[in-house]
């Protein structure tokens, strides 16, 4: 009896032209430009690279219509099927402009960009949250601390881990709202919703993110007879480094306070249930929702 072999899946030809996905592409952005590079349908060639119109693109078979390496494929592209990143962690954000017009790119290029990716240094330009078109890319030439906050930001990234500088930042999100509100400031960009108002509270709270950081491991040790004054002197840095004048160091002690007690609490048990009611109890003592 002779075997029946089944019947051929997936595209077995690649497109006349290839074009090169970049790191941390949109898989949708990318599947817009091959079908613009070649002239075709982008619905068409979507459900050509999938299962079916609802499915996910598989990398193998966009490998062979792309003429591009699977590794590179897999490497590069966000939302393929059964890639396991978390999207939701990342903002959909396009690359910067005028970096994609000296390649010669003149459409959009869609990324799920790190957090830390918020500036482009090369042309000055705002490429953070919440931009979402490329008209939200806003011209730094005129704003230097922006510049300086996002190489900041990025060194942050390089030396602590995600989970690390995500809480510092909504840490230092929430001292600023505080000050902005006990000072009744309520011109503060940090109170304020929109690109500009994102953009001109950045530097404050990269500033403030990063004195959390420099100063926890020792905020966190016990306390001795001899111990500084660690909110006084955390608050006179934050004023030194942001250039405001801020005299109330509440929300800096409720922030020592709760590091003291979830360093306490993993000291004594590694148990996630520990580590969970320590980040509740926490939670509590800044009045904020920790996630």
């Amino acid at each position: 009896m002779a075997t029946v072999r089944p019947w051929p899946r997936g595209p077995r030809q690649r497109l006349p032209r290839t074009i090169a996905p970049f790191r941390w592409e949109a898989v949708s952005s990318y599947i817009d430009r091959l079908a613009r590079a070649n002239h075709i349908g982008v619905s068409t060639l979507r459900g050509h690279v999938a299962e079916s119109c609802a499915a996910r693109p598989r990398p193998d078979w966009l490998a062979v219509v792309s003429g591009q390496p699977e590794q590179v494929i897999r490497s590069r592209l966000c939302g393929l099927a059964g890639d396991p990143t978390a999207l939701k962690q990342y903002l959909r954000r396009p690359l910067c402009q005028r970096c994609m017009a000296r390649k010669g790119i003149h459409e959009p290029v869609y990324c799920y960009l790190p957090a830390h990716v918020s500036v482009c240094h090369r042309h000055r330009r705002w490429i953070g949250s919440p931009t979402r078109v490329l008209d939200d890319q806003v011209d730094l030439r005129d704003r230097p601390t922006v510049l300086s906050a996002g190489r900041t930001h990025r060194r942050l990234a390089r030396q602590y881990s995600e989970v690390d500088l995500h809480d510092a930042l909504g840490d230092a999100r929430h001292i600023l709202v505080f000050w902005a509100h006990a000072e009744r400031h309520v011109a503060a960009g940090i109170l304020q919703n929109g690109l500009e108002a994102h953009v001109v509270a950045y530097p404050d709270v990269i500033a403030v993110a990063a004195t959390l950081l420099t100063a926890r491991p020792r905020v966190e040790q016990p306390r001795t007879p001899t111990e500084p004054a660690w909110p006084t002197l955390l608050l006179d840095r934050i004023n030194e480094r942001t250039g405001a004048h801020h005299a109330d160091a509440t929300p800096v002690e409720q922030w020592a306070q709760y590091r003291r007690l979830f360093a306490t609490a993993v000291l004594t048990t590694r148990s996630d249930g520990a580590e969970l009611a320590c980040r509740a109890e926490g939670s509590a003592v800044l009045n904020v929702p920790y996630q």
